[in-house]
């Protein structure tokens, strides 16, 4: 199993995320919503004081599959106290021990029991990794639905693994990811797919007009070129330059001006923006792996290694 990775030994955990992972941020995500923290073992909610001390003799000590080498004598009973006060991450009514022990088909246990080894290892306190687990490991490890129908498509369409993005065409972070993400189908050779997600940010006026035309553009089987020459241009997206772009890839220009004024384009950017929405996207880009909202805190901190544990599933 590929271990998380820590990369900020002084940042607070709850801040490493946003430092891991450059994204254009929407404004109202300087504002979040209230958080829910998932209930502890213990039925209390998260805080910051210790785990609650479990009896040495009522630890599930065995803990197979997980990685603890790097810790330390102190850090290894603290990492039992943890998994043991904590509860699985597949829902069942007992610890992240007993569901590594007892339920043989729940892979996201063993995930975050390697995550609070990991970050035991990087000095992070028992308290700060189990408000991570709350507020971060297990909403990105929880399946969400995702509507994908009609989306544009790059891979194998009936490939095992499904990776959505939702992403601005102003925003430059979504500019570098691209590319990554197309290179990830590559490498898997038909066992994993790409599906693209309109998300446009307020914060950048030409967006969701570039949205548009690649809607249009898809309508002629063009889709990623169009993709490719604005992401290219990100900085030119007047009306003048988008048409440009699409003789540049040879679209038929009449049809492209109906299709890019037709409000079905308009439409298809908004109801992908209301679908992120719903998921609660606070920035872009926002990947998903067979729905499980990607972050670099867990499977080596890579899309590849998000996939690896997919293909296992």
């Amino acid at each position: 199993m590929r271990s998380s990775t820590f990369r900020f030994s002084l940042a607070p955990l709850l801040f490493v995320l946003a430092a891991c992972n450059p994204a254009c941020t929407t404004p109202e995500a300087e504002k979040p919503g209230e958080q829910k923290p998932v209930a502890s073992a213990n039925g209390s909610g998260a805080d910051k004081s210790a785990p609650p001390v479990v009896p040495a003799g009522e630890l599930v000590t065995d803990i197979k599959g997980v990685d603890i080498s790097r810790l330390t004598d102190p850090q290894k009973t603290t990492f039992h106290q943890v998994v043991n006060t904590e509860l699985s991450a597949c829902g069942k009514p007992h610890s992240l021990a007993v569901s590594i022990r007892d339920d043989k088909d729940c892979r996201d246990s063993l995930n975050v029991a390697q995550f609070v080894s990991d970050g035991l290892a990087s000095g992070y306190s028992a308290a700060d990794i189990k408000e991570a687990i709350q507020e971060l490991i297990l909403p990105a490890l929880k399946v969400r639905e995702i509507p994908v129908e009609g989306s544009p498509v790059y891979g194998n369409d009936r490939a095992p693994v499904t990776i959505v993005v939702f992403a601005d065409f102003e925003c430059p972070h979504c500019r570098a990811e691209a590319p990554k993400l197309r290179q990830v189908v590559d490498q898997y050779r038909g066992r994993v797919r790409l599906i693209f997600k309109h998300f446009p940010l307020q914060m950048h006026p030409r967006a969701k007009v570039a949205a548009i035309a690649t809607a249009a553009a898809q309508k002629q089987g063009k889709f990623w070129e169009m993709h490719d020459i604005v992401f290219e241009n990100q900085t030119a997206l007047e009306d003048d330059d988008i048409r440009s772009y699409a003789k540049r890839i040879g679209l038929d220009m009449a049809k492209f001006d109906v299709d890019f004024a037709d409000p079905a384009a308009k439409k298809r950017v908004e109801t992908d923006r209301a679908d992120g929405e719903k998921l609660e996207i606070t920035g872009t880009p926002a990947v998903f792996v067979n729905g499980r909202y990607y972050n670099d805190l867990l499977f080596g901190g890579t899309v590849t290694g998000w996939v690896e544990d997919a293909l296992r599933r």
